[in-house]
């Protein structure tokens, strides 16, 4: 089992937030920069509930190739929100990230998530765990090739689809004094996988143990993720949060894309995280561009690619 003990740098995602959720006044979008764009040209289902409860949190959005194949691969992307947004899959990368996608015959699906003012950690991977396991348990009907399944993720959405690359076949998990349950119940399909095979980190907040780098906003949205305990007062409860904390030689490839001027989350989060993968013989592609916090639409082709790769050589 993975134990690294962790706490998380104070960050600001780029999502949907009201002023009177960030006081200072910040209000970003819920795409990763610029290119949210429109996918209105492809076949979609939208506001899909993969849990069954009707919460706006577990809805989510599908779009199809316009290649007329019957089936398809998927990649699921996670917008960012600093976990405070339960409606952002609108404007979830749709011209960058899901363009791509798209473009290179994959589904393209973008899940709404619950945010810490819903329900506390690990709610939100619960959530995505779900989305996974419905995805699978309906696949006939959504014309789902499930023998890949690629997680995308930017900022907050980074760290989700981080942390399900590196809990594959996880349900409750010790971590110090405290139990956090990854896998959940949600929905009707527990008895389907939620394993992913790849995973594209934009700008995740995954883990900064050194606050050193970079000059991040002091914002704590991770301190609210568990119950508004900082990690001083709860450093076990912080360590959940960390992917870091997961990492072990059964996790699955990396690419994670980190702006050098990212004054959000500090690149060297990214990096160290990506070392810390390499050092468990994980496969891992590393890109450093000079941007700051965002999904670089540059570098969506080398996305492309490396799910391409790992995909021919699951075989």
């Amino acid at each position: 089992m993975k134990k690294h003990i962790t706490t998380l740098l104070a960050i600001l995602a780029s999502c949907t937030m009201t002023f009177a959720q960030f006081p200072g006044g910040f209000d970003f979008g819920g795409g990763g920069g610029a290119g949210s764009g429109s996918l209105s040209s492809y076949t979609s289902k939208t506001n899909i509930d993969y849990v069954g409860d009707n919460h706006v949190g577990h809805k989510l959005d599908i779009y199809y190739p316009n290649d007329g194949k019957a089936t398809h691969n998927v990649i699921i992307h996670i917008y960012g929100s600093a976990w405070g947004s339960n409606d952002s899959k609108g404007s979830a990368d749709h011209g960058t990230v899901g363009k791509a996608a798209l473009e290179a015959g994959y589904i393209f699906v973008t899940p709404n998530h619950r945010t810490y003012g819903d329900a506390l950690w690990p709610a939100q991977i619960n959530d995505i765990k779900a989305v996974v396991r419905y995805l699978r348990g309906n696949k006939e009907d959504l014309k789902i090739d499930d023998s890949f399944i690629g997680i995308s993720g930017f900022s907050s959405g980074g760290h989700l689809a981080s942390m399900m690359g590196v809990t594959n076949g996880e349900k409750v998990v010790k971590v110090g004094s405290e139990s956090v349950d990854i896998e959940g119940n949600l929905g009707k399909f527990t008895s389907e996988s939620s394993s992913v095979d790849a995973v594209c980190d934009w700008s995740g907040p995954v883990d900064c143990r050194d606050k050193g780098c970079g000059n991040p906003i002091p914002m704590s949205p991770e301190n609210d993720m568990v119950g508004g305990c900082g990690p001083q007062q709860c450093p076990d409860k912080h360590a959940t949060l960390g992917t870091n904390t997961y990492i072990d030689a059964n996790d699955v490839p990396h690419m994670i894309c980190h702006g050098t001027t990212d004054n959000i989350v500090p690149s060297c989060e990214g990096e160290k995280y990506a070392n810390n993968l390499k050092k468990a013989g994980v496969y891992v592609e590393w890109y450093n561009p000079g941007h700051g916090h965002q999904v670089n639409g540059d570098y969506t082709d080398e996305m492309i690619k490396f799910f391409n790769k790992i995909r021919s050589e699951k075989g």
